[in-house]
């Protein structure tokens, strides 16, 4: 059952990261890059649920803490680019207070696998631990409203530049090894946030739509 979970999750992350693709391509705001942000979205969302069914079923929190956060970008970055009134709904705000409690016990997890068995993978769940933190108090602050005009786009592709990233790890960890491990894990991190800050800084200096 397992691998044919593993397997559909495979088929969906594969179009996620088409939909992506096409995404990145296109116009921002245009027809294309809002069929190929939904393709994602869409694709995401059934991808991440069965990750989080399999973390459950193989009882791996690293996983199942992962794929939360994952999931949390997707929907927030989905949440920026629709809700035009601006309004954050009470799922919103339940989103990002879960998120916050979840990136606590990331935290404290990744302390309990380097003080107990020496896992480096922990020093890879600190860090998303810290950037889940991050994002859900960053919405905390928002209260009862989204942001608006260029800073509304400047966070939506923060949070879909996000997700992306954690869709580039997921097919890097798959495939490569590294030693240590966390190396594959952090890596597009660290190349996606250089990406995403190029990205912004693009923003800021033009007149996008809003």
């Amino acid at each position: 059952m397992i691998k044919v979970l593993i397997g559909i999750h495979v088929l969906f992350g594969a179009i996620a990261v088409l939909g992506m693709l096409i995404a990145l391509a296109t116009r921002k705001g245009g027809r294309w890059h809002k069929c190929g942000g939904k393709t994602y979205a869409l694709g995401m969302a059934v991808a991440l649920s069965l990750s989080t069914l399999v973390a459950v079923l193989t009882s791996n929190l690293f996983l199942l803490s992962i794929g939360i956060f994952s999931a949390y970008l997707v929907y927030t970055g989905w949440r920026l680019a629709v809700a035009k009134d601006g309004a954050r709904s009470v799922i919103d705000k339940v989103a990002s207070n879960t998120l916050m409690a979840v990136g606590l016990l990331m935290i404290a997890y990744s302390a309990y696998l380097f003080f107990s068995i020496g896992d480096s993978l922990a020093i890879a769940l600190a860090v998303f631990g810290v950037l889940a933190i991050a994002a859900a108090y960053t919405d905390y602050k928002s209260g009862d409203q989204w942001p608006s005009g260029k800073e509304r786009i400047v966070q939506h592709l923060g949070r879909m530049g996000g997700a992306s990233i954690a869709t580039v790890t997921a097919v890097l960890v798959v495939n490569v090894q590294t030693d240590p491990a966390f190396i594959a894990w952090l890596m597009p991190t660290v190349v996606g946030s250089m990406a995403i800050s190029y990205w912004t800084k693009r923003i800021q200096k033009q007149n996008y739509p809003t």
